[in-house]
């Protein structure tokens, strides 16, 4: 119910101007709230009401809150929604009444438990004070007086109370506004006392946004621009454990409210997160977390947003208020600044260590001079072994100082020679220079590189795989490329060697994953812009990038951890592999790198014998050498504990067969490798007999016997003989 308008009076004829200056003379605590009391009690006790409160607008921001309901100080402010209601308050010039039932739910919250029971249907009038930052609604809950009248009263000691009421308002909210100042300044501090390292700066990013702005959760994804996904890294509590994992997550760049802020660049305040257009609860809210409210703003450096930080649920409010949002985006401006100073701290890092690690390599490998390029280029031994591009060739038939004349050979044969404009010496050097940074290790040594490019060169002519489409020539060139360098200063030790001994490798790559392989690429990269070996240097800018994208992928495919992360999705795409696919030549691409890495499986069996032989060498001295540092080893690096056979059979059937079935699928030509792989299964198994004969440290001496293919020969005639009987036994029942 609305009141007819009517003259506003500038007298005071309706209140008792000795109870105003009474009250007023007594206005002077400091605090805003006990101001209120005062005022609510008198404007309780004129309008004969039950109840009287008022409710501060903030105009700048649309906000409003209540301190005090009556002669009761809250807890603390409760904002509260400026309604439709409130809204028409402010614009009007008189009162307005409304039945108490029909106001918002928060302000029936906040006002219910200061009335009786069942008290809620009674009427409220309303009535505005205006001004510019802050205004005021004075409501007064069932005056005995008529409405207008309440209006004259309030509007009347208004007159005198509001000057002061007003400062002390504008007082506190200067005062909160400073106090968040010092606490960004203090923020700040901490904040770039963690440079030194990302993660650490991210955690103490999401602790101290949480108590700037006193959210419940906070997390912050920082943008990935290679695959062009949000990442993000919490802590999750393992199930029974009492200690926590880093999750890490990755989204789309396009979705939910983090993927609208990061598209627009604004801050989005969602009062009810819920309710947000945008909102997705796997992306914003964390997993098991009810997401009420949610602040999300960007986190910019010079070249643009780098992340964005969600705020989750405003403690002892229902919504994060402006300051807030005040407070974030200057908040954002430090976050952007430390992240990109831990980023170029750790880039200086990494040079420092790169330094260390590129010393080590020029004292251990020696460099390649003129004599042996041209010893290589003018040697006249005989190159042409009549099944150097059979896929089961053993190189073993080679003389090993021939080897890097038949890598030129295999350059030549392809034709990469006058394609890519390289010069022979500059091919002879860099071959060399790659032979020479291969370590002296038992397995993962020069002749293990060869053999990868010789099974990769015969993969190519064999397999036709640029005249029929599956690679084009820059694939077909860098996947020569990759298969030689794929191991270069391999240390004869796995990745988890090198995370668990924090080493310098680790420190450098751990972050990414794929720590050898990393470190294999690097080399590459080393050698391929050293002088005289730059094989790439021909090429034009984009095709040179390509190139280099071409190499990382091949190369971190080497790590089988990868191959087995992503076995699901090949399976799916080899069952119905599409040419020119995109998605579908990188699984290829990743595949053949796989088969020519284990190609040493395709070989006959005694080759197979000294392969294991060599990987096994090298496993158990990792093995001993973890022992010594007092880190478990793995059974199958411990000598004491390896089964061989048993190992070797799991390695095929779980690996080398799944691969070389979506080999076969995919490319017909590939189908026979399937077969050999099987043989070697069936021989491995039957060869379990004659391990289990002797002690499991015996092992290595009995794969290396002589007696050992006889032994297994007749297992499995053994075998054969038992598996007819039984055939003959159910034929006759």
């Amino acid at each position: 119910m609305i009141s007819q308008k009517r003259q506003r009076r500038k007298s005071i004829q309706n209140s008792d101007p000795g109870k105003i200056m009474d009250l007023v003379m007594n206005l002077t605590d400091d605090k805003c709230a006990q101001l209120q009391i005062k005022i609510n009690t008198y404007i309780r006790e004129e309008c004969e009401a039950e109840l009287a409160l008022l409710v501060v607008v903030n105009g700048e921001y649309s906000e409003a809150f209540i301190e005090a309901v009556g002669n009761s100080v809250l807890q603390s402010k409760h904002k509260i929604s400026l309604s439709q209601k409130f809204n028409d308050v402010l614009k009007s010039v008189v009162e307005q009444t409304e039945n108490l039932i029909n106001m918002g739910e928060d302000f029936k919250a906040i006002v219910a438990p200061h009335l009786p029971e069942n008290q809620t249907k009674k009427r409220i009038v309303m009535f505005p004070i205006k001004d510019k930052q802050f205004s005021l609604i004075v409501c007064v809950v069932a005056p005995n007086i008529l409405e207008e009248r309440v209006a004259l009263i309030i509007y009347e000691c208004f007159l005198f109370f509001w000057p002061v009421l007003k400062k002390s308002i504008a007082l506190e909210y200067e005062c909160t506004l400073k106090e968040k100042c010092q606490q960004l300044l203090r923020v700040a501090r901490h904040l770039f006392a963690q440079v030194d390292s990302l993660e650490a700066l991210l955690n103490i990013t999401m602790e101290q946004a949480k108590l700037l702005m006193k959210a419940e959760y906070c997390t912050v994804m920082l943008v990935d621009v290679d695959h062009m996904d949000l990442v993000e890294n919490y802590y999750s509590m393992e199930q029974g454990l009492n200690k926590k994992e880093i999750v890490k997550r990755r989204f789309k760049m396009n979705v939910g409210i983090a993927g609208h802020v990061v598209s627009t660049g604004k801050l989005v305040n969602a009062k009810n997160a819920r309710e947000h257009p945008h909102f997705l609860h796997d992306i914003d809210s964390y997993p098991g977390i009810e997401c009420k409210s949610l602040l999300c703003f960007p986190i910019r450096d010079q070249s643009g947003i780098i992340g964005v930080v969600c705020l989750i649920n405003k403690v002892d409010d229902p919504y994060f208020n402006a300051m807030d949002e005040e407070m974030a985006l200057a908040f954002s401006v430090y976050c952007g600044v430390c992240i990109v100073h831990s980023v170029v701290y750790q880039k200086m890092q990494e040079a420092h260590i790169r330094n260390a690690l590129a010393n080590e390599l020029v004292m251990y490998h020696m460099k390649v001079d003129d004599t042996e390029v041209d010893n290589l280029l003018e040697c006249n031994g005989f190159h042409k072994h009549p099944h150097i591009a059979n896929l089961h060739f053993n190189i073993r038939a080679l003389p090993l100082r021939e080897l890097p004349c038949y890598v030129v050979k295999m350059f030549s044969d392809l034709g990469y020679e006058k394609k890519y404009n390289i010069k022979r010496d500059k091919l002879a050097r860099f071959v060399l220079h790659v032979k020479k940074s291969y370590r002296d290790v038992p397995y993962h040594n020069w002749l293990h590189a060869f053999n990868v490019a010789q099974w990769a060169y015969a993969a190519l002519i064999n397999f036709k795989l640029v005249a029929h489409g599956y690679l084009n020539d820059l694939q077909a060139f860098m996947y020569l490329i990759a298969c030689l360098v794929h191991d270069m200063d391999h240390r004869g030790t796995t990745n988890r060697f090198q995370i668990q001994g924090q080493t310098s490798l680790a420190a450098l790559y751990s972050s990414e994953g794929s720590v050898m392989e990393r470190h294999h690429l690097a080399q590459a990269m080393c050698v391929l812009n050293a002088q005289g070996c730059d094989l790439l240097a021909g090429l034009p800018r984009l095709e040179y990038d390509r190139a280099i994208l071409l190499l990382r992928d091949y190369i971190l495919a080497t790590d089988l951890s990868n191959y087995f992360n992503n076995l699901g999705e090949y399976k799916l795409i080899s069952l119905d592999y599409q040419k020119g696919n995109r998605l579908h030549t990188q699984v290829l691409q990743a595949l053949l790198m796989n088969a020519a890495d284990l190609s040493d499986q395709l070989k006959d069996w005694t080759t197979i014998k000294k392969t294991a032989a060599a990987v096994l060498t090298e496993f158990f001295k990792q093995g001993d050498l973890e022992k010594s540092f007092g880190i478990p080893a793995l059974s199958i690096m411990d000598r004491e504990k390896c089964f061989i056979p048993e190992l070797e059979k799991e390695f095929l059937v779980s690996c080398c067969v799944p691969l070389f079935e979506m080999l076969g699928r995919i490319i017909p030509k590939a189908q026979p490798c399937l077969k050999v792989i099987e043989s070697h299964v069936e021989k491995w198994d039957a060869a379990t007999y004659v391990f289990s004969e002797v002690p499991v440290t015996a092992g290595l001496s009995v794969l290396l016997s002589p007696e050992l293919d006889k032994l297994i020969e007749q297992s499995m005639k053994e075998r054969e003989r038992k598996r007819l009987e039984v055939e003959g036994a159910a034929k006759e029942t």
